[in-house]
């Protein structure tokens, strides 16, 4: 048999429905602090990648002065120089290019992840007014019966009942908001995992 299902077994799911919205407050918090620090490693990224950039293009005025050079015996300049140069300077161009796109796929993620986050807030904020209905709508619920038992007259029964028919109305609107922001955050979260797979593939070696 199904176990009976009573109104403190509702009351129960409103509170626990609120200590939900706490862990994903909480979560929401340590993930927007790891996004930061995304942005950061891509700001500092970027400076490294141009610092890269400021040095291929010393490396570039070397080699041209040392291809110069090595025309003659006596420069000191030998062809294994003047290719090590070359392959460098060819290398740095990878790396730079690799570096860009990778930095690239790095602020876009930020940038939904951020997305993401305001939309689980939305979501814990739905789910919380939800919460709060819940109780309210199970404790009015719970007082119109007890008036009902009580043999209240017919006239205040009807009161108390067209209260919680509202009370029940404003529940209801309240579900079809979460709902709607459950499936927003679902959305929004199914964009960012897209986004990692493309960080993934942007990912080469760098030195």
């Amino acid at each position: 048999m199904s176990p009976i299902i009573t109104h403190e077994d509702e009351l129960e799911l409103a509170k626990t429905e609120q200590e939900l919205v706490k862990e994903i407050k909480k979560l929401a918090k340590a993930q927007s602090a790891l996004v930061n620090s995304q942005k950061k490693y891509a700001e500092n990224l970027t400076k490294a990648t141009l610092a890269r950039e400021m040095m291929n293009r010393t490396y570039r005025d070397v080699l041209k002065q040392m291809q110069t050079l090595v025309r003659e015996r006596r420069s000191n300049i030998k062809d294994e120089e003047v290719q090590l140069f070359d392959d460098i300077i060819h290398q740095n161009d990878k790396y730079i290019e690799a570096n860009k796109s990778y930095i690239d796929s790095i602020k876009n993620l930020t940038l939904k992840k951020d997305y993401l986050i305001e939309k689980k807030e939305e979501f814990a904020d739905a789910l919380n007014e939800v919460a709060q209905r819940r109780s309210v709508i199970i404790k009015k619920a719970l007082f119109v019966e007890k008036k009902k038992n009580s043999l209240e007259e017919g006239e205040k029964i009807k009161i108390y009942e067209s209260e919680l028919d509202d009370i029940q109305r404003e529940f209801d609107r309240a579900r079809d908001v979460m709902l709607k922001k459950i499936n927003q955050f679902l959305q929004v979260r199914d964009e960012v995992d897209n986004l990692w797979l493309k960080v993934k593939d942007t990912v080469s070696k760098s030195s």
